[in-house]
């Protein structure tokens, strides 16, 4: 992947170039030391400029930024406007301007701050540093603004220009800012240290030296709190939210002049004197374009994340789109050769296909036999099987974040909602969900498989939305899972039933759980790892791979994870050290019994785990157990067999289930399938196999279902779950005695004395209830006596009569 590169028209500046910004996805403005704003127009990536305005001798700008539009028209009042424009200064004047197009920002030296229409008046000035305004930066939701300065100030404005709070007061001079995605906290930096000002008056900032030299840019990502950094020591680094540095470049050959994130978060700029860089967000290299342009000033990407704008020191803007982006299903590899074109390849008979498309291309994902092209009105399918008859369809929302594939069906993530298709371009369903906001959704925090969808809240990240894919009814929440901690990354399973459904999350600690979703057993939760960075599925088995601090670990059989038995779960577990991967390595795919690592450096590895297990999961998933068999005696390999008991197991076939504990010398287990066989009742049976599996509470319910609360409280006993046996005994008012003496029992042997305080309290219980009835029976033993001797007098005087 890398930038093509197109230096614009002589026709625009004439001197050095400090700013730019983009007002959409065809247009471009730009401004520097010869006074003018130049408006660049782009068609079919030409750039076609007009003189917006020329400003006053004295006016020298040094930043600029458009205020943040809504992403809904709906969110638009008429009282409303959205064409002012501010300037700031550099003796400390903020000026906003107004035109036909959107909010942004200017600064330059220029020493006032104006509000001007349309027309060019001038509405408002107001003072805000002493000596040059070095950045201005809206607000997210654009309700605010902040100035930094050469005075050490930072301020925070209304967006009228009302002056709110003065954030930070230093002595030394504020060269580059930036707001956090939430807008509470704010980063700066002073020569060579880093500060995180949150906005509670309360709180301490806190400080790291970040660079060996003066550190001249930064740029705060507002999709995932990642940091970039560059400084005159001629090297740029990516920082955490918390201030942990990810990755530094090593030494380049010119200080770094301009960095900048794209919207998607997925990669980001780096500029310096007639060099580019396209990085990715982990921070090592995709490219590297030398230009001959000088320094470069500014770097402004497209909102749809695939363009960018740059601003030169020998006065001309340089525009640059991605292309040479690669990917790979099977034998096929897709590459975007040019913005409305990309070349198929078969690698296994090297045929290559050209696709021709009718407009730029802004997203592109390949996978389960079918290649989704978004551009920035349309939506095109292609199937592997024809590639000359695309499925085509006009987007409703035009802002694409993310597209999610599926074996029957994709999702188009637009900022805050979400609209799934067929493959055949036909609109499936808008999914809902409780407490939808106008806030930008997630991609890391949405997945989709054949029939489940899971959103993460977008206004608590703790919380799991879950939703049923059906093609007959609205697609709605079904249930919700709360976690924690606040979630960070989730991943669903793609093989399976919806039985089987279960999604793999990592949390704000990097704890990694499994979670299943669907009935029976919805929200059982299970801990498997920590430290993870990155996880993945596999697309054509229910294989969970995750990249972990020192190893990659693959688990064969994710459901086991469930199991009390954890002499199962180790043997379904591969680990891989992780050293030759590198730092920050992440998982581009899992198929075919292959993991592709993407190593901290760039380069793709392939590591392969038991490639036997993939032929055993497709025996069984197609129900050919004799084949799953001969396959495991043929291997005659530990971890085949133990993988064999256990999807044996959770589908109830207890003759191949015993054959393969025995085989791994588990004959305790071979012991219990005999005794399943044995029992002459099917509930019974069924309860064993589900107890078997480790899932106590599907066996119980079974039997309270069929009126079996005998047998449910035994095995509550048998597993010394002893609480539930309790509950179920007084509820049921059955085998109290038998739970009591059970407990007793259990107390002798391991020499004990009792603690739990439900037993403590319904023996107290017990005890009253004891008393009273002695109290009771002793009051009538007294009372007995005293009614037989009137008895004897009443007769004695009736027969004197």
């Amino acid at each position: 992947m890398r930038f093509k590169i197109s230096a614009q028209s002589r026709n625009g500046h004439k001197r050095l170039v400090t700013c730019v910004a983009w007002s959409s996805t065809e247009e471009i403005y730009s401004c520097g030391e010869d006074h003018l704003l130049i408006s660049w127009h782009l068609e079919g990536g030409i750039a076609h400029s007009s003189i917006v305005t020329e400003f006053a001798d004295d006016f020298y700008p040094t930043d600029m930024q458009w205020h943040p539009r809504p992403n809904s028209a709906m969110l638009i009042t008429k009282k409303q406007t959205l064409d002012v424009l501010l300037i700031t200064t550099a003796d400390g004047w903020i000026r906003f301007y107004k035109s036909v197009t959107p909010f942004w920002i200017v600064i330059s030296f220029i020493g006032k701050y104006h509000l001007v229409n349309k027309n060019g008046r001038i509405e408002k000035s107001i003072d805000a540093h002493k000596g040059a305004t070095t950045v201005g930066r809206w607000s997210s939701d654009g309700s605010a603004l902040l100035t930094a300065g050469e005075d050490g100030l930072i301020k925070v404005w209304s967006r009228s220009g009302m002056l709110r709070s003065v954030v930070v007061k230093g002595m030394f001079p504020i060269l580059s800012a930036a707001w956090s995605s939430d807008c509470t906290t704010v980063l700066y930096s002073q020569g060579a240290h880093l500060t995180f000002q949150s906005l509670n008056s309360n709180s301490k900032p806190r400080k790291l030296l970040a660079h060996d030299g003066l550190i001249l840019v930064l740029c705060w990502s507002h999709t995932h709190g990642l940091i970039i950094s560059g400084g005159e020591d001629c090297r740029y680094k990516v920082w955490d939210p918390n201030g942990t540095q990810l990755f530094s470049s090593s030494v380049e050959d010119h200080p770094i002049t301009a960095v900048n994130w794209s919207f998607s978060g997925n990669y980001f700029a780096v500029g310096s004197f007639n060099t580019v860089k396209l990085c990715d967000k982990t921070g090592w290299s995709h490219s590297l374009e030398k230009i001959n342009s000088g320094s470069i000033y500014s770097i402004a990407w497209s909102s749809d994340s695939t363009q960018v704008a740059m601003a030169c020191s020998n006065g001309t803007v340089l525009t640059g789109h991605i292309i040479d982006r690669r990917l790979e299903w099977n034998n096929y590899e897709v590459t975007l050769v040019k913005r409305k074109v990309i070349e198929v390849r078969d690698v296994g008979n090297e045929i290559r296909e050209t696709l021709d498309i009718s407009d730029r291309v802004v997203q592109l994902e390949f996978a389960f036999d079918y290649l989704v092209v978004i551009t920035p009105a349309q939506c095109h399918v292609y199937s592997v099987v024809n590639w000359n008859t695309p499925a085509i369809f006009d987007l409703k929302n035009t802002s694409v974040s993310a597209v999610l594939l599926a074996e029957k069906h994709f999702l188009l993530v637009e900022w805050n909602s979400v609209s799934l298709y067929s493959y055949q371009g036909r609109l499936l369903g808008t999914p809902k969900w409780k407490g939808m906001t106008q806030e930008r959704l997630y991609p890391p925090c949405v997945s989709l498989c054949s029939d489940t969808l899971v959103i993460r809240s977008q206004s608590n990240e703790k919380l799991l939305h879950v939703l049923e894919v059906a093609y007959n009814k609205p697609i709605i929440e079904s249930q919700s899972y709360t976690h924690l901690q606040s979630i960070t990354r989730v991943a669903l399973n793609y093989i399976g039933g919806i039985t089987d459904r279960q999604v793999a999350l990592i949390d704000m600690n990097k704890d990694l759980f499994l979670v299943s979703i669907r009935i029976p057993g919805f929200g059982r939760v299970c801990k498997i790892a920590a430290m993870a960075q990155d996880i993945a599925w596999a697309t054509d088995a229910n294989v969970l791979a995750a990249m972990l601090d020192a190893t990659l670990s693959v688990w064969l059989c994710p459901n086991c994870v469930h199991y009390s038995d954890r002499k199962i779960i180790r043997k379904t577990r591969i680990d891989k050290e992780s050293s030759e991967f590198g730092k920050q390595p992440s998982i581009a795919n899992v198929y075919n019994g292959i993991v592709m690592i993407r190593r901290g450096d760039g380069a793709l590895i392939a590591s392969s785990f038991y490639t036997f297990f993939i032929s055993l999961h497709q025996h069984i998933l197609n129900k050919r157990w004799k084949e799953a068999l001969s396959l495991c005696r043929v291997a005659q390999n530990e971890i085949l067999w133990t993988c064999m008991a256990v999807m044996a197991t959770d589908n109830k076939e207890l003759n191949a289930a015993e054959e393969a504990y025995a085989a791994i010398s588990r004959y305790d287990k071979v012991d219990y399938i005999q005794y399943i066989k044995s029992l002459p009742n099917k509930t019974e049976r069924l309860a064993e196999m589900a107890l078997l599996s480790g899932d106590l509470l599907t066996a119980e319910g079974i039997l309270l279902q069929n009126g079996l609360t005998e047998e449910a409280v035994r095995i509550n006993i048998e597993v010394y779950n002893w609480n539930r046996a309790l509950e179920l005994a007084i509820r049921h008012k059955k085998q109290l005695d038998e739970v009591l003496n059970a407990r007793k029992r259990y107390l002798q042997v391991i020499n004990k004395k009792e603690t739990n305080q439900n037993f403590l309290a319904y023996m107290v219980n017990v005890a009253k209830v004891q008393e009273a009835a002695e109290k009771i029976s002793l009051k009538r033993e007294v009372e007995l006596p005293e009614v037989g001797t009137q008895k004897s007098e009443t007769v004695e005087q009736e027969m004197t009569i």
